[in-house]
């Protein structure tokens, strides 16, 4: 049976990016599975709020757990940090700088990413993870730049109006491979703004409304609330249909 010391074999890897859209230098932290090698191309997954997502999501150890041994197609993750004094601002659809982080995602980010690794730079084999507004600046840079991205891991998305109407303004999302989840007891949970916003309502609306327009979508609603536990719950099945719908 394999221990932890042969399981934890994965590495992890810093890089800087200096963005013009952000007008600051963020360090983004890479996580390339222990067969990482530049001979091979990989799918990629990237990670809002990915700071919360390694340490409260334990995700480093989720990942060598499923590549040691080989029990699924490794792939590479990246966990993009933010500053959680200005996570309304970045994350929310009406905040003053996501438009910015949005094209600093897929105009610097991804490409710097294509260029220094051994990445399949195609959409079928890009994806998004977050959680609550996370989640909501997932959807929205897919919606920005479907092109680039068609795999998408919302946990307990934060949708509001105005994400669900730029939902409807595209004719279609055929190509979209969702995995939505949300937890049964986030019916009044009070946003950082003050909106007291029934997170289970919401998503079930995204979710038919996704469907409607031709996107794939697997959806899981979980005895939880809004908080990492719930999430840290699902990440093992994000992961798997990230896995599934990449390789």
């Amino acid at each position: 049976m394999t221990n932890d010391t042969q399981i934890l074999t994965g590495k992890t890897e810093k890089l800087a990016i200096t963005s013009r859209f952000l007008g600051e230098t963020r360090q983004v932290k890479i996580y390339l599975p222990h067969t990482y090698s530049p001979l091979y191309s990989y799918p990629v997954l990237y990670a809002n709020d990915g700071s919360d997502y390694m340490s409260l999501g334990r995700m480093l150890t989720l990942l060598n757990k499923r590549f040691t041994p080989q029990k699924a197609t490794p792939f590479l993750v990246v966990f993009v940090p933010v500053d959680k004094n200005i996570r309304t601002e970045e994350y929310s659809p009406t905040g003053e700088r996501n438009e910015a982080y949005i094209r600093f995602f897929a105009e610097e980010l991804v490409p710097m990413i294509d260029e220094k690794y051994s990445t399949i730079p195609l959409a079928s084999a890009r994806g998004i993870i977050g959680s609550s507004l996370g989640a909501t600046a997932a959807l929205h840079t897919y919606l920005q730049y479907p092109r680039m991205f068609q795999i998408l891991l919302l946990q307990s998305g934060a949708f509001l109006e105005s994400s669900l109407q730029a939902v409807r303004n595209r004719e279609s999302h055929h190509g979209l491979h969702c995995h939505q989840m949300v937890g049964l007891k986030e019916t009044a949970f009070q946003m950082s703004n003050g909106t007291i916003l029934n997170f289970v309502d919401a998503n079930r609306k995204m979710k038919d409304l996704l469907q409607s327009k031709g996107a794939q979508v697997e959806y899981s609603e979980y005895d939880g609330d809004h908080t990492w536990g719930t999430w840290q719950q699902d990440l093992p099945h994000a992961l798997d249909y990230f896995c599934k719908h990449s390789s």
